[in-house]
């Protein structure tokens, strides 16, 4: 089959064409960062399944990230706790 020799790279994670008489569009993601290592070696049905999940669990890591800062910014602009 030639879509088995295919590889793909999506935010620094490689993923490789893994197809089985089942499911022949299958991918695995093979070497990923440190970062995302959760997904080392996480097989999906196909390609934009692969990607969807990391691209959610980026998402997901940037809201987690800011959520410090928006309640600093908040707390210039309205009473988050009460002092008294």
């Amino acid at each position: 089959m030639n879509n088995q020799n295919k590889v793909y790279k999506h935010r620094n994670c490689i993923i490789m064409s893994t197809p089985t008489e089942t499911y022949p569009e299958m991918v695995t993601i093979t070497k990923t960062p440190k970062i995302r290592k959760d997904f080392e070696e996480r097989r999906y049905l196909t390609l934009e399944k692969c990607f969807l999940q990391i691209e959610l669990f980026e998402s997901n890591r940037l809201i987690n990230s800011k959520e410090s800062y928006v309640k600093a910014q908040l707390e210039d602009v309205v009473i988050v706790s009460d002092l008294r």
